[in-house]
């Protein structure tokens, strides 16, 4: 019954990463994995071609010792679940990397139906905004979720490991040099000169499959949320590569960024034939 949920949930948030100190003395361990051919899939799409901001840009929307906490509403249950993402810097200065964490959790009479708890992080390079290793770790009803992408840019190759179910293991060349998941996807766009009519390119890893999105800023809408009555952009994608579910359904998404100096994501919507979803911003803290 609850099904949509975890779908339109785990689509929009990807979830965590955690990896060893031995890993991360290692170098995250994206030179690590072997390009094995029995692991190769084939990409047979043919990507555009794309222009990304520059990694300046890309990365001014990240800042260590930030956090935002948010209610997922789902249908009539408006405390469905709860997300929150936060990010540190990785203390090793050997691999300095910025740290985005995702934690999510059903809730409320939505958990009693269906228990899940997910966590992810990604640790992002510094210096092109583009992720190195990602590991999600969770539990959605009885079934345990662990898996850990890499990426090694020399090679242009995202090496994707499923430590549950190792039939789903492979390799794929990367088509853009600069994936991000779905919650540095979100930090990476306040970072953006954001304006009406504006568009902005995303290249997005998740679940070891890629997505290019196009999101445009549709107008200034005003929200009354629980920071108060605020200002925002709200931003939908125009187009997505390859056609995601959602779109191929029929379906709607909306991102709203508060239009003022602290460009904070304050609510997220998805809209699918089997039910509607959104994620609403409660708290938040940003960096001194």
């Amino acid at each position: 019954m609850f099904k949509p949920f975890s779908q339109l949930t785990l689509s929009a948030l990807c979830i965590l990463l955690l990896a060893t100190p031995d890993q991360l003395r290692a170098g995250f361990g994206n030179d690590a994995f072997e390009d094995d051919p029995k692991l190769r899939q084939d990409d047979n799409l043919e990507w555009p071609e794309v222009e990304f901001p520059s990694p300046e840009v890309r990365g001014r929307g990240f800042k260590a010792g930030e956090s935002f906490e948010y209610r997922a509403q789902w249908g009539w249950f408006r405390k469905a679940g709860r997300i929150a993402f936060s990010t540190e810097t990785n203390d090793d200065p050997e691999h300095p990397a910025l740290i985005v964490k995702t934690e999510t959790a059903s809730a409320g009479m939505i958990r009693k139906f269906y228990p899940m708890t997910l966590v992810a992080t990604t640790f992002l390079d510094t210096e092109n905004w583009r992720m190195l290793r990602n590991e999600t770790k969770g539990k959605v009803r009885s079934d345990e979720n662990s898996t850990v992408t890499l990426f090694d840019f020399e090679r242009a190759l995202m090496n994707y490991e499923d430590k549950i179910e190792p039939e789903f293991n492979h390799i794929r060349e990367l088509p853009y040099d600069c994936p991000v998941d779905y919650s540095s996807a979100f930090l990476q766009l306040r970072g953006m000169d954001l304006a009406v009519g504006k568009t902005y390119p995303l290249f997005v890893s998740t679940k070891g499959k890629f997505y290019y999105a196009v999101l445009e800023v549709m107008e200034l809408e005003t929200l009354d949320t629980d920071i108060g009555e605020v200002e925002c952009f709200r931003l939908e994608p125009i187009s997505s590569f390859p056609v995601s579910k959602v779109f191929r359904e029929g379906g709607k998404m909306a991102v709203w960024i508060t239009n003022d100096e602290r460009r904070i994501p304050v609510r997220f919507d998805v809209k699918t034939s089997v039910g509607n979803a959104s994620i609403r911003l409660e708290e938040y803290e940003l960096a001194e």
